[in-house]
Order: C-alpha cells, then structure tokens, then sequence
C-alpha cells in the first residue's frame, strides 16, 4: 500500500456531549506518547495542526433529555471548516477527540473538503443511536449517529442546512454490544448497516468489514472511521471510558481497520473518548498509538 502524502492532526479537547473527567486530556496524552513521530513510519510528511479553540457558550442542561445542545453545536460548528481546510491542503485528517457528539462537523468538513459522497464506519460498543424521545441519558454523545441521519431535534440534525447529512445506508456501525432496548427497535427499522460483535466473532473481524466495506461503497465514494475506544476489549485497553466486557481485541481492531485503508477509500480517521486519567504511565497510549499506525501502514 502506498504511504500517506500528509497526515494532520486535529485535537478537539473539548467533553461537550457526554460526561466525565479524563477523557478532555486524550489527545494530548496520544501526542505525548510519540504519536507525531511514529506517523512518520506511514506518511511523508505529518503536521500537527493544533487544537481546535473554542468560543462556548454557556453550559445548558435545562432540558433533561438533550444535555448540553448549544456547546455541542458550537464545537461542531468549529471543527468543520478546520477539517474542510485540512482536506483542501492535501492532509489525511487524523482527529484526535474527547468524545463522539462532535461527529457531525467532522462530517460536514470531510464533506465540504472532499466534494465527494462519505459513508461512515462508527466503531463503537454501543449504537448512539437514540433521540431525546428513547435516551436513557440525555447525552448527545449517545444520540450522534442518529442526529447524522437526521433523527432528532432539528437544532442538530440541520446545523449545516443538508439534514440528513448522511443517508443511513451510508452509514455502518461496527462492534456494538452495547445497545439500548429503543436503539435496537429502531435500528432494525433503519437502512442502518448494524455489524454487532457478536456478528464481528461469527464472520471474523476483517471479512466482516470487507462486507461492511462492500456495501458502504454502493453508497459513497469516500469512507470515513470514527473510532471510540470503547469498542475494544477493556483488558486489552484499559483507558476506555466505558467498559463493556467482550470487545474487539486491538489486534483484530488493528486489521480490520487496515482492510479499509486498502481500498484506498478512506480519507479520515477519528480517535475518541481515551480516558488519560485511566492510563497514569502511557502505556495504553502507547498501545492506542500503535494500532492507529499499523492502522494506516
């Protein structure tokens, strides 16, 4: 596979949709672990573009069943035109981030940048696929995927006037096991591509995403991976914000993810939701760090 022309990377220390200390601290913990230097190894040139810099508004949690909305709209809001402006410099966008809500300006500047249809692969141990009608919650970061497609509040379903941004056959989600009673009820009803991981075991991680990438491709021309870490399996990375047993081991994760790097369709990747605080000496920095690379090689 040929290597990368360029690799930047954007950090977005930001914890707008969902809740918990740690996990702010990701993308700084990522870079101190030699992140920058080891992407050497499967690009010609890797630029660290900073962290995105935020002008917030105030914290709104009066309504119990949408946490939140006007801050995660302003990251959104930030985060597009600084992945737009990557993709029209040559850069792959390697997003480094605090946790999912933030997906859709990482979309919405992957779209604008590339001119192109992206389909979405969401790595993930749950659907995040509620509405503020089924979330247990009230966390945007667990109602993203569907705000993609255009299922809830038009506050955040249009905030940059395509809803939906994604058709839902243009999106997958891959190693969920971890899904709300009401996100199955409406998954089954979607065009959602639903890869559980109990599926992922039956058909083998990488023949499941040469199917997940079979059928994405119908549908788009670019495919995006948004990670969080919580798809692993927590006793191989223990930095994960949630745990939830019976993940995807990192060297499967590794491959399966290289599969789509193959095609030469991918043309952005997003790391979220490592929790620093969990990983006091590195190491699963250092883990995280090597799978990301191999990922990309």
């Amino acid at each position: 596979m040929p290597r990368l022309n360029a690799i930047g990377v954007i950090g977005i220390p930001y914890n707008v949709g969902w809740k918990g200390e740690g996990i702010d601290k990701g993308p700084s913990a990522l870079r101190k672990a030699g992140l920058l230097k080891q992407l050497g190894q499967v690009a010609d040139l890797v630029v660290d573009l900073g962290d995105l810099c935020v002008e917030m508004p105030p914290r709104d949690d009066s309504n119990p069943k949408l946490l939140n909305p006007y801050q995660v709209i302003a990251v959104c809001q930030a985060i597009a035109p600084r992945v737009k402006e990557a993709c029209l410099g040559g850069y792959f966008p390697l997003v480094l981030g605090s946790e999912d809500s933030i997906i859709m300006g990482i979309v919405e500047g992957l779209q604008q940048g590339l001119n192109k249809e992206v389909g979405l692969i969401y790595l993930d141990a749950h659907g995040d696929f509620n509405t503020p009608e089924t979330t247990p919650s009230g966390l945007i970061g667990g109602m993203d995927v569907a705000m993609l497609a255009g299922r809830g509040p038009e506050q955040l379903t249009n905030i940059f006037g395509n809803k939906p941004q994604l058709r839902e056959e243009q999106i997958s989600i891959f190693g969920a096991r971890d899904l709300d009673p009401p996100e199955i009820k409406m998954l089954e009803v979607s065009r959602v591509h639903l890869y559980t991981m109990d599926r992922v075991r039956k058909l083998g991680a990488e023949q499941t995403m040469r199917e997940v990438v079979d059928r994405l491709s119908a549908n788009c021309d670019k495919i995006y991976i948004h990670m969080d870490i919580d798809v692993l399996e927590p006793t191989e990375m223990k930095a994960v914000h949630m745990n939830a047993p019976n993940g995807l081991g990192l060297g499967d994760c590794t491959k399966a993810l290289h599969i789509v790097r193959e095609t030469g369709r991918l043309c952005g990747l997003a790391v979220m939701v490592f929790n620093a605080d969990k990983d006091p000496t590195g190491a699963e920095a250092q883990k995280l760090n090597r799978l990301i690379v191999e990922s990309l090689r």
